[in-house]
């Protein structure tokens, strides 16, 4: 089985881009959720909640994510997986994310993440108060089903997927959130 390294965070917290890097810088694999749910359904993120609702977007994504998780698992070499945003709050991935030992959950505060979010269209970013009850609500569901945690505060791209990828080759064991041990 290959290694597989799973990020995770609410909506603006640079899960893409921290996975595109630190595949890269690992010499893995990259893939990201949302864009193969949009490739499944034959229409973007935001047509598919407007012409199909979330609970249609929820049983595709929760589809595709577990299938990459399999494949990762099974590839000859590792593989970087960003989920969305709230792939988190579908049981069965949740679920299988407790499972997984290498869930990293990039840390924002809700106020940059709003910022980043708003950049593009998304469809549960429509608003500053709504976009706030949505990450206070998922919150502590990440934490639950994440190993690690990063705080991403302050930071760019290259430092948050250089501290992943110290962590992945275990030169860190002291973690974020006091939590010791390695990937």
């Amino acid at each position: 089985m290959a290694p597989t390294a799973v990020l995770i965070g609410f909506m603006g917290t640079g899960k893409s881009a921290v996975g595109e890097r630190l595949a890269r810088s690992l010499g893995w694999d990259f893939v990201d959720a949302d864009p193969v749910v949009e490739q499944d359904m034959g229409m973007p993120v935001t047509e598919i909640f407007s012409r199909l609702g979330e609970a249609a977007f929820r049983r595709a994504e929760e589809r595709v994510v577990l299938r990459l998780l399999r494949e990762a698992a099974a590839s000859a070499r590792g593989t970087v997986v960003s989920l969305g945003g709230g792939a988190v709050t579908i049981p069965a991935v949740a679920e299988k994310l407790k499972a997984e030992p290498r869930v990293f959950l990039l840390d924002e505060d809700v106020d940059t993440a709003f910022q980043r979010a708003c950049r593009q269209p998304r469809p549960l970013a429509a608003g500053a108060e709504r976009f706030r009850a949505l990450f206070a609500e998922r919150e502590e569901l990440y934490r639950s089903v994440a190993g690690f945690i990063i705080d991403t505060r302050g930071k760019g791209v290259e430092q948050v997927a250089g501290e992943i990828e110290d962590l992945m080759r275990g030169n860190n064991t002291e973690m974020n959130d006091g939590r010791k041990g390695t990937p």
